[in-house]
C-alpha cells in the first residue's frame, strides 16, 4: 500500500487540467444586497454529502461563486458513508465516475490509481465504503469546495427576492441569513421518514432502532435480534450483529420470497438518464412502479455476508400485526408466526414525507405533489414525492401561492419520480448536478437580465485600436471616444 504521495502528482495534473478548462471561469452574478442590509449569497446549499459536493462544483464551473455550503455533522462525517451505512462495499460498480462531472482526474479511480497503482486497480472487485468517503474527502479538497460543518438548518422562508434561512451553530448561536437560491442536499432521509410497522411505533428509540439511526451494536452481543425487512440495509445490519457476537438473528420479511432481480440497474444508461425526465407524468410512474413491484433484491454480496452463518434465521411471509414488551425485550406476532426479541432493528427504508423536515414546514403544504398532479390514479408511497420543475425547483400547488418557491431545489432522494436517477446515487450524479447548475444559472441571469442589459449596452472593450489601419478616419465608435 502507498503512503499517499502519488496524489501529489495528480493534483498537478489536475490542478493543470482546471487551468485548460478555464475553472473556475470569472464570476458573473451580480451582487444583491437582502432586506437585513448584507450581502446576499447567490447559493446556499444544505448538505455536504455526495450531492451536495456535486453541486457546489458544478456551480463553481459555471461561474457562480457566492456559495455558502453547511452540514449539519462533524467534518468528515457528511452523508450515510461512515454513519448508518454498514455494507462491507458499495454496491455500485467501480467503473462509475459518480461525481467527476467528465474530469478524469477527479474520479475514484484516478485518485485509487494514484495511491495503489493500475494492477490493484483491476484487482479490486467493490469499493470498500470507508475508501469511498477517504475520495469524497479528497473531492472535497480539490474542487476547492468550503462547507461549514456543525449548522443545521431550522426554517426555511422563500420569498419574493430572495429565501431567509434560520440557521442554528452546534455552540447554540443562530443566525438568519439570505440566499438567491437554496439547494437542499440533505441525503435520503432529507424529505422523508423512516418506514416503522405500527405495532412498533411504541417501542421506538428503547428496543427498537431504524438502520438510519447510531445503533451500539456492542451491546448486541449475546442477544437475540429482529431485523425487520429484506432489502439491503436490513442484511447490512443483520451482518454487523452477527459480526458484534449477536446470538441469534432473524429476518423477518412480508415478502414470501427473496427477490433476485435489481432492476433499477437497468437504468443506469445514458438514455435513461437524459430521456426520463422528459416522459409524460404517467409514464414516468408507470417505468417506477413496475421496478418497485418486482421488488429490489439485496446485493449478493450482503446476502453472502449473512446466509452461512448459523446463527441467522430468515422468516418469510411473515407481516407484523403485534408486538408487546416481555422484559427489556419485545414479543413479537407476525402472520408467520411469533419470535422474542432483546432487540429490533428496522431495515425498513424511508416513506417521502414532505411534512417532517422541519426547515420547509412553513409551506409544505403549498409544495404540489405527484398525487395532486395524478389524482386518478391509486395513491401509493410515490405519489407522495414532490412533483419538480426541470432543475429539480418546488412547484406551487393548485392556486396556492408561496412567493419565491421556485428558489428551492429538492436534489434528493425524492426527485426520483419527476427526474429519475439525477439524485438519487453514484451513478448519475454528474448528469444532476450539472443539470441544476445549468437551471440555476438560467435564473439568475433572467432574474438579472436588466443589469446584463446594462452592461451589454456599456460595453466598450474595443477590439481594433485605430492603428490597423493608418490613415482611416471613419471609425465607429470615432477614435478618441
Amino acid at each position: 500500500m502507498s503512503d499517499g504521495s502519488g496524489l501529489t502528482g495528480l493534483e498537478q495534473v489536475l490542478a493543470r487540467d482546471f487551468e485548460r478548462l478555464n475553472h473556475p471561469p470569472k464570476s458573473w452574478v451580480p451582487e444583491r444586497v437582502g432586506p437585513d442590509g448584507a450581502p446576499m449569497s447567490d447559493i446556499v446549499i444544505i448538505g455536504g454529502g455526495m450531492c451536495g459536493l456535486a453541486a457546489a462544483f458544478a456551480l463553481r464551473r459555471l461561474g457562480i461563486a457566492r456559495i455558502r455550503h453547511i452540514d449539519r455533522g462533524e467534518a468528515g462525517q457528511e452523508g450515510p458513508w461512515l454513519t448508518y451505512a454498514r455494507m462491507n462495499t458499495l454496491r455500485s460498480p467501480k467503473h462509475l465516475t459518480g461525481p467527476a462531472q467528465g474530469v478524469a482526474p477527479l474520479t475514484f479511480r484516478a485518485w485509487y490509481e494514484a495511491q495503489y497503482g493500475a494492477e490493484a486497480w483491476d484487482g479490486l472487485g467493490r469499493i470498500p465504503r470507508p475508501m469511498w468517503m477517504d475520495y469524497l474527502r479528497w473531492y472535497r479538497r480539490v474542487t476547492g469546495t468550503s462547507v461549514q460543518n456543525g449548522i443545521a438548518i431550522t426554517s426555511l422562508r422563500p420569498g419574493e427576492a430572495s429565501a431567509a434561512l434560520d440557521l442554528r451553530h452546534t455552540d447554540g448561536t443562530t443566525e438568519t441569513i439570505h440566499a438567491r437560491q437554496v439547494v437542499l442536499a440533505t441525503g435520503r432521509e432529507g424529505q422523508s421518514r423512516p418506514r416503522i410497522p405500527a405495532p412498533l411505533i411504541p417501542y421506538v428509540g428503547t428496543i427498537v432502532h431504524h438502520s438510519s439511526d447510531a445503533i451500539d451494536f456492542g451491546a448486541l452481543a449475546g442477544k437475540n435480534v429482529a431485523v425487520i425487512g429484506l432489502a439491503a440495509s436490513a442484511f447490512d445490519n443483520a451482518a454487523t450483529a452477527l459480526e458484534a457476537g449477536a446470538a441469534e438473528v432473524t429476518l423477518i420479511a412480508r415478502a414470501d420470497a427473496l427477490p433476485r432481480l435489481n432492476k433499477m440497474k437497468q437504468t443506469v444508461y445514458p438514455g435513461f438518464t437524459h430521456g426520463f425526465p422528459a416522459l409524460p407524468d404517467a409514464e414516468k410512474l408507470r417505468f417506477l412502479r413496475h421496478i418497485m413491484a418486482s421488488r429490489i433484491a439485496p446485493p449478493r454480496d450482503s446476502v453472502l455476508r449473512v446466509s452461512g452463518d448459523p446463527r441467522l434465521r430468515l422468516m418469510l411471509g411473515a407481516e407484523i400485526v403485534g408486538a408487546e414488551a416481555m422484559g427489556d425485550g419485545l414479543s413479537i406476532r407476525t402472520t408467520g408466526g411469533s419470535l422474542d426479541a432483546d432487540a429490533v432493528i428496522l431495515g425498513t427504508g424511508f416513506a417521502i414525507d414532505l411534512d417532517t423536515p422541519p426547515e420547509i414546514a412553513g409551506f409544505a403544504g403549498n409544495i404540489l405533489r405527484w398525487r395532486d398532479r395524478l389524482p386518478e390514479e391509486a395513491d401509493d408511497e410515490w405519489l407522495a414525492a414532490p412533483y419538480l420543475g426541470d432543475g429539480f425547483e418546488f412547484h406551487a400547488k393548485g392556486a396556492d401561492t408561496v412567493p419565491g418557491l421556485a428558489r428551492i431545489r429538492c436534489f434528493t432522494h425524492t426527485a426520483q419520480l419527476s427526474l429519475g436517477n439525477l439524485a438519487n446515487d453514484i451513478p448519475a450524479v454528474s448528469e444532476g448536478a450539472e443539470r441544476l447548475a445549468a437551471s440555476i444559472a438560467s435564473a439568475l441571469f433572467v432574474e438579472d437580465r436588466e443589469a446584463h442589459w446594462d452592461d451589454l449596452v456599456a460595453f466598450a472593450d474595443a477590439e481594433l485600436l485605430g492603428d490597423e489601419w493608418p490613415g482611416l478616419t471613419q471609425w465607429s465608435p470615432p477614435l478618441g471616444d
